[in-house]
């Protein structure tokens, strides 16, 4: 029984091993998150969901804003399946950023849903749908290896991806889709897809005052460590509709919190035929790399105001 006791421990440890070496080398591919809690703090970061995740590229911003704030950036956004803005991606942000950083930039990307309360949360008990998944199951987002993630969040890991590599996450934490299709039906069926999503959210979420609360404690966390502009990006007419249905008022809300906390807010869903998704809310890479430059631009022009 101790042999085999002993035999079981060396081999786990072994997998163990392996499986940390492929995510170290292969984190990109294999994982969309690892690479987000497994690099150092940062001094400068993107937070959000998966349009930010996708659409805001952090080397863009160190191009074109160097000379401005203490870069480079990193993509510490996570998908809407994993976050909110809430207690427990403010915990994560303040592991994340290095406490000694002054002159940072942080983009906060905002829209109703990531601003919502979920059918599966319930702030009155205490429960947020957000603390089963990384950033918010996770006690370190700088360690590497990263130990407590492959515990936790096994069930992310593909390792089929390495060979496909249809898309990867780069070490700067962009998320890149390699082989987006041409085709107008796909196109036509991933629009479909997301009209039918985000029309589906609407009927089992509502507005959340708590997560309002919870972005301007976020701001205000942040504001110590740099500049914060709020950005609201750009998505088709449809889901643009959608949302301004289901929160009409949420530019309003948005301008608000941008005023009280002495922010810049960018909405660029009054100009989204300059930004086209793929799907109806995801930009790809060159429409990313322009709108990356927009936000840019107007936070530049901010400053000289």
């Amino acid at each position: 029984m101790k042999k085999f006791i002993l035999r079981l421990l060396v081999f786990s440890i072994l997998i163990t091993g392996i499986i940390l070496f492929l995510l170290n080398r292969y984190a990109g591919y294999v994982d969309y998150f690892y690479g987000k809690v497994s690099s150092p703090a940062q001094s400068s970061l993107i937070i959000g969901d998966s349009r930010s995740f996708q659409g805001l590229q952090p080397t863009v911003f160190n191009q074109n804003l160097s000379t401005t704030f203490d870069l480079p950036m990193y993509n510490f956004s996570f998908t809407l399946a994993q976050v909110s803005y809430g207690e427990s991606l403010l915990k994560s942000i303040k592991s994340k950023i290095n406490p000694d950083t002054k002159n940072g930039l942080f983009i906060l990307s905002v829209h109703p849903y990531i601003l919502s309360q979920r059918d599966k949360d319930d702030f009155e008990n205490g429960i947020y749908f957000e603390e089963s998944f990384p950033p918010g199951n996770m006690n370190y987002v700088n360690m590497n290896p990263n130990v407590e993630y492959f515990f936790k969040n096994y069930e992310y890991f593909h390792f089929k991806a390495i060979i496909r590599k249809n898309s990867i996450v780069h070490d700067d934490g962009w998320l890149e889709e390699t082989n987006l299709t041409t085709d107008k039906t796909t196109l036509n069926d991933w629009k479909n897809t997301q009209l039918e999503l985000y029309g589906g959210f609407i009927k089992k979420w509502k507005k959340s005052d708590y997560r309002i609360q919870k972005l301007n404690e976020t701001i205000k966390f942040l504001k110590n460590h740099g500049r914060v502009v709020l950005v609201r990006m750009p998505s088709s007419d449809a889901i643009v509709a959608i949302e301004n249905n289901y929160w009409n008022d949420f530019n309003l809300q948005m301008k608000n919190v941008a005023e009280e906390n002495k922010v810049q807010y960018l909405d660029f869903t009054t100009n989204m035929s300059s930004f086209p998704t793929y799907d109806g809310v995801h930009l790809g890479k060159s429409a990313g790399q322009k709108f990356t430059k927009s936000v840019c631009d107007s936070i530049l022009k901010y400053n000289k105001n």
